[in-house]
């Protein structure tokens, strides 16, 4: 790279202090907490008392002091929606254990008690507690109150929602020790697992985690089978649909479950193990499959197109995020692709503009390569596909962009 991290990671923070302080409850969350793990990432790297990231630093107590502010009113809300709470709940979860690691007791308890209210509203919103699902029975459904009143009942058991739960009951039980937070931990964990087993009749183009003959898998946007699972709105649904974000936090959940070491009953570790492997090498080949390895969308219009562009824009960050973990590097034995991470970072720096905001499309001259390789590959999408239509918060751009940089910092950190 011609400019190093350290200014990239400087310069980045500086752009966001300008676009952070926008009003959209899972994006502000999801931003959040992006921000929270970029500045501990750099204090790991170039250590917390280095005067060059003070301006970051201090950022940080400026979104730790407003955006407890700005969430509490929703928690609640009857047209929130019960993955808004998973979002805010595991940034929140974050921002508790920053400030009872400098010694904040009291902020740290507003932040645990945010993160807990988010966990019920999941579980009064949107959980299953019933056996009638099928072909798997529970999960969380992504519904609103007012939805859920007007006949929308559990909503749509997709991905994010489901491991959005399962990453923070495992969150909430390591603040509070053992109790019905590792119990649901281990439903949902439950849950996974057996989709990862079942052999079941398939509304897409194959089980929910699809693993192609190399033994390379991406878990789907949502599972789809009769009788329950046949939702196909709230976002739009199409064949084949896989979207970035769902990888990094699956990752990051098999990577939970096979930290605690106790699997729920009736399944073994090596099933979340193997299902771990073949996910890492799936986002390898799959997601940063171009000539140019640098990390991209896989082109579907679900994702892409006006109605829900402005949420999935964000995917790419989350993944980047989550899968440079130091627990999912622990849990791989190594980092995962150190070569698309860097070019990766790279990309993000070249895609800024005028006013420094990180762009939309990272490297566009390898789109349409990229695009036409996936579809080759895992069989469905819109290889045609050109950008991102409708618009997106400054925000979610610049903060997307900062996944990324965290990402590359991550990689030449000492343990």
């Amino acid at each position: 790279m011609s400019t190093d991290i350290k200014t990239m990671a400087i310069a980045g923070a500086k752009t966001f202090a300008g676009v952070w302080n926008f009003s959209d409850f899972w994006k502000r969350s999801n931003t959040f907490h992006s921000y929270l793990r970029f500045v501990d990432a750099a204090e790991k790297r170039w250590g917390r008392t280095d005067p060059a990231l003070r301006p970051m630093q201090d950022l940080r107590t400026v979104l730790i002091g407003e955006n407890a502010r700005f969430f509490q009113p929703y928690i609640g809300g009857d047209q929130v929606w019960a993955d808004d709470y998973g979002w805010c709940g595991l940034a929140s979860v974050e921002a508790s254990i920053y400030l009872q690691s400098i010694g904040d007791g009291a902020g740290a308890q507003v932040y645990a008690d945010i993160a807990r209210a988010c966990w019920d509203q999941m579980m009064e919103t949107g959980y299953d507690n019933s056996n009638d699902a099928t072909p798997v029975p529970h999960g969380c459904g992504n519904i609103s109150p007012d939805r859920k009143r007007n006949g929308g009942g559990y909503g749509t058991r997709n991905t994010v929602t489901n491991v959005n739960l399962l990453l923070l009951s495992y969150r909430l039980h390591k603040l509070h020790g053992p109790g019905r937070y590792l119990d649901f931990a281990l439903s949902q964990a439950a849950w996974f697992g057996q989709w990862f087993t079942l052999d079941y009749p398939s509304l897409d183009n194959g089980p929910y985690l699809r693993t192609l003959p190399a033994m390379q898998s991406l878990i789907h946007e949502r599972p789809m089978a009769e009788q329950t699972y046949v939702r196909t709105e709230y976002p739009n649904w199409e064949r084949g649909w896989v979207w970035t974000g769902d990888q990094g936090l699956l990752l990051m959940g098999l990577a939970t479950i096979l930290q605690e070491g106790t699997p729920p009953p009736g399944f073994s570790l090596r099933l979340y193990q193997d299902s771990f492997v073949k996910l890492a090498a799936g986002v390898e080949s799959l997601l940063f499959g171009g000539s140019d390895k640098v990390l991209r969308e896989p082109p579907f219009n679900s994702s892409f197109g006006f109605s829900y562009a402005g949420d999935y824009i964000g995917g790419r960050g989350v993944l980047l995020r989550y899968a440079s973990e130091p627990l999912v590097s622990q849990t791989l034995g190594r980092a995962l692709s150190p070569q698309g991470i860097k070019a990766t970072a790279k990309a993000v720096w070249d895609s800024r503009d005028a006013r420094d905001v990180f762009g939309s499309l990272w490297n566009p001259a390898g789109d349409q390569a990229f695009n036409a390789g996936f579809v080759k590959a895992w069989g469905n999408g819109e290889p045609s596909i050109t950008g991102w239509q409708g618009t997106a918060f400054d925000g979610v751009l610049q903060a997307c962009g900062l996944d990324a940089l965290t990402a590359a910092i991550r990689l030449d950190t000492k343990a």
